[in-house]
This record gives C-alpha cells, sequence and structure tokens, in this order.
C-alpha cells in the first residue's frame, strides 16, 4: 500500500506538489495508475541467493521494476569488474595486488591504499602511483558492462531519475550518459544549479579517474604518455601550472615557491574534503524532495564507506515513502542488522547475471523508447484505420433508396390512373376516326353492283 504521508522535505516543496499529492489521495483511480500495486516492503533483510525463475519474490519483484516510474541507481566497483577493472577488495582486488608487488608495507586494510595520509610515506606514494596507472590502463581499455548498458537503457526509458557511483573508471560516459563535472568548469558557470543537476545522469561521488589534479594549485590537466611514464615509475609529476608561476615570479625578481604542486588522479582520498561536497549534498535533497523515485536499485557495492550508507538511508527512506522497494544486488552478504527497514532484498549474484535475468523475464522492458513509441504510432494508425473503415462501413449500410410517403404514394396512384384513363380515352378515339359513323354512310354514293360495269 502506498504511503499517504510525506516527508519533510517534500512538504517543504512547492505548494503544486502538495496540490499533487491531495489529488492522488481524492483521486485512487489515478493513484493506482502511479503507483505499484504490489506491497513488498520487508521489516527484515530478505536475501535471495540464487535466480530461480520460478521464485514468486523475484517475479513479484521484476514485475514492480516494470512498473516503476522513477528509478534512483546507487553503484560500486562489483558493476565494473567483468571489464577487467579489478575492485578494492576482493581476493583479486587491488589490496591483494598491493600486498604481493609492495609485501614491505604494512596495511591494515585496503581503505589505506586510498587514504589521504600516504603522502606523508614516499614508499606509498610510489606504491599509490605505480597502482594508479595500473589502474588507469585498465579503464582504457575497459568497455562497459552488460549493467552499464542497463542503466543507460533506464535513461533511454525516461525511467532513471539520477545513477550516483562511488566508481572513478567513468566507463558511463562511453555510452553517452552525461556525467556530473567539476562546478569551476567554465562551460558550467552562469547557469543555474538546478538546470545543471537536472542535465546530470550519472553524480561521481569520488571523482574521476580520466583527470589530474594538481595538489597545491588543484589545476586540472589530461593525462599525457610523459606522465603516464612518470606515474609507472612510481612518481607523482611536477604541476606545470605551478612551474609556470615560478618561472613568472624568478623574472619578475620575486622569490620562488618552495612547495611546488605534484601531479595525481583527480579522486576523492578517505580523509580529505571533497571539493563537490556542497553540491552533491544539494543535488541530492533535491532529488529527495522532487525527484519521486519509487524504486532504488544498489549494484555492486558492500556499502562500508559511512558517506554512502548515509547516502542510502536518505534515498530508502524517501523511496518508501512513495511505496517503492530497495533492492541490492552484490555478490558477498552485507551485514543485516544494520539494514532492517532500509534495504528490502539483497540477491547474492553477479550483477550482469542479474540484468540477463531481467532481460530473460522482461523482454519488453528492455525494448528501446524508439521501438515503443514506433509501436504505439502503429497502434494507433492501425486503430485509425479500423474506425475510419467501421464509418465507411456504416455509411454504406445507411445509402439506401428513401421509403416513399403515403400521400406520395396516393398522388403516384392518382396519377397512374388518370394517365391510364387518357390512354383509353385516346384509343377510343383513334378507333372511332378509322369506323364510319352510320349517318355517314347513308350519305355516301350506292355501291354498284360488278353487273352494271359489264353492260354500259
Amino acid at each position: 500500500m502506498v504511503s499517504l504521508l510525506l516527508s519533510q522535505s517534500s512538504r517543504e516543496s512547492s505548494f503544486d506538489e502538495s496540490d499533487a499529492s491531495m489529488g492522488s489521495r481524492l483521486t485512487p483511480q489515478k493513484n493506482q495508475t502511479t503507483s505499484p500495486k504490489l506491497d513488498l516492503r520487508t521489516e527484515r533483510l530478505y536475501v535471495i541467493k540464487e535466480l530461480d525463475t520460478n521464485d514468486e519474490k523475484l517475479i513479484q519483484i521484476n514485475k514492480m521494476l516494470n512498473r516503476s516510474r522513477k528509478i534512483t541507481v546507487l553503484t560500486g566497483a562489483g558493476i565494473s569488474c567483468n571489464a577487467g577493472i579489478p575492485d578494492f577488495r576482493s581476493s583479486s582486488g587491488l589490496y591483494e595486488m598491493v600486498k604481493k608487488q609492495f609485501p614491505e608495507i604494512s596495511m591494515r586494510s585496503g581503505q589505506e591504499m586510498f587514504d589521504i595520509s600516504l603522502f606523508r610515506d614516499e614508499l606509498k606514494i610510489s606504491m599509490f602511483a605505480t597502482f594508479m596507472e595500473k589502474l588507469y590502463s585498465s579503464v582504457k581499455l575497459a568497455q562497459p558492462t552488460k549493467t552499464h548498458r542497463f542503466i543507460a537503457h533506464l535513461k533511454n526509458r525516461n525511467k532513471l531519475l539520477r545513477c550516483y557511483t562511488q566508481n572513478i573508471d567513468g566507463l558511463e560516459e562511453n555510452l553517452g550518459l552525461e556525467m556530473s563535472t567539476n562546478e569551476q568548469d567554465p562551460g558550467v558557470i552562469g547557469t543555474s544549479f538546478n538546470a545543471r543537476w537536472k542535465n546530470y545522469d550519472v553524480v561521481q561521488l569520488h571523482g574521476d579517474l580520466k583527470t589530474l589534479a594538481c595538489t597545491r594549485c588543484f589545476h586540472v590537466f589530461p593525462w599525457n604518455r610523459y606522465w603516464c611514464r612518470s606515474f609507472r615509475r612510481g612518481e607523482l609529476p611536477t604541476c606545470p601550472q605551478c612551474e609556470e608561476k615560478n618561472f613568472k615570479r624568478c623574472q619578475e625578481g620575486k622569490r620562488q615557491i618552495d612547495n611546488t604542486g605534484c601531479l595525481r588522479p583527480n579522486i576523492v582520498l578517505y580523509g580529505e574534503n571533497h571539493p563537490s561536497s556542497d553540491s552533491i549534498a544539494q543535488g541530492l535533497n533535491l532529488d529527495i524532495s522532487r525527484g519521486r523515485s519509487d524504486f532504488f536499485i544498489i549494484l555492486g557495492t558492500s556499502l562500508k564507506v559511512d558517506g554512502i550508507r548515509k547516502v542510502v538511508r536518505q534515498i530508502a527512506k524517501q523511496v518508501h515513502e512513495r511505496g517503492g522497494i530497495v533492492l541490492l544486488i552484490n555478490k558477498t552478504s552485507i551485514g543485516d542488522s544494520s539494514w532492517h527497514g532500509l534495504i528490502d532484498y539483497q540477491i547474492l549474484t553477479d550483477c550482469d547475471s542479474w540484468v540477463a535475468h531481467l532481460q530473460e523475464q522482461l523482454p519488453d522492458f528492455f525494448k528501446t523508447q524508439e521501438t515503443i513509441d514506433r509501436q504505439k504510432m502503429l497502434k494507433r494508425e492501425s486503430s485509425d484505420l479500423r474506425k475510419k473503415k467501421a464509418a465507411e462501413q456504416l455509411a454504406k449500410n445507411h445509402i439506401k433508396t428513401p421509403p416513399a410517403t403515403p400521400s406520395r404514394v396516393k398522388s403516384e396512384q392518382e396519377e397512374t390512373s388518370k394517365n391510364s384513363i387518357q390512354n383509353v380515352k385516346k384509343r377510343l378515339l383513334n378507333v372511332n376516326d378509322e369506323i364510319p359513323s352510320k349517318k355517314s354512310r347513308t350519305n355516301q354514293a350506292p355501291i354498284e353492283s360488278p353487273s352494271t360495269y359489264a353492260n354500259p
């Protein structure tokens, strides 16, 4: 049953939205068409261990997904593993690779590989640079997976509200999705925040590996071959912007700046402030208050980062208020207790396998919007043609000689009778002309007998 209670953020939104919500309460039929009928919310996290096509829960979840209007997606490293990009915490992830290549470095967890504190240790900086170059090289060769294409398909069907990603590979951009950009980008200055946020399909929560940023002036640069070789050697290249500034100061006779910045991948490390945190928080609140998402899918993440856990709680609350559910797809299980009442279902499987299962169960859901529009147009044309033929047939059945009225029939009969009498009179007159009357016959000369002519 769809909850009729609005969240505090929704109540603070525009008057029109409140009116729309009130209207949905007063018109049950409209409400039924805009919200799922199934009530699949759970009080405790329900775990589905395999993709069984006969599983009743899976069938109901798929039906609810098929009827959803707006879907919010959160993705982690698990959706990119099939593209050849290693994750961070699995047995074949980056953390295990680091321990094998740098056994002399003591690390308690994979998080230390991407912690800001590593810049205090030269050996850890070398390790960080080496693996960032490997990660960047693998991203350059990687192609979007079936899960990435599923997210792009949601966009094509106008069902995607927003995709929040922890990934730094940016593979979604290869499919034409609009990625969030740095707020200082000159291309976005001068436009309102709401307009910029509305255009973002994917919000990168942890930055972008495809660019480099200076540790001092924060100027952003694209990768090049020279800097790739520097990273491969375990060295962070110096910032050309800082070097140019120092050169100008030297020419002007000013004191040089000793602390020249280094280039590092433009990603957010643990323990440092997020440069776009305010914008992301503002956009998230905008999605929660006005987005009206009715389905939340979490793909390929174990939800270990505190900031991500907060994002999940906020979105899950709003989706539940809309009568929707929260679905987690991940190969490894997460702790149950902290997610009861927030995540409804977890399916223990690979993300691409789940998408393949959906394609098998919901073939119509994976039709492109162009195909759906074309089918609607053909159905509409077929319906118009049937109506036109029915109208023509109806008109044809009604085109007959109109029945004569009684007065008209009578007049026609009288006219026919009158004509018949006149014809009879005419015939009689003709007969009278041909037969001489008795008087005329007596006035005629007597007919002489043949003997008279014989004897003159």
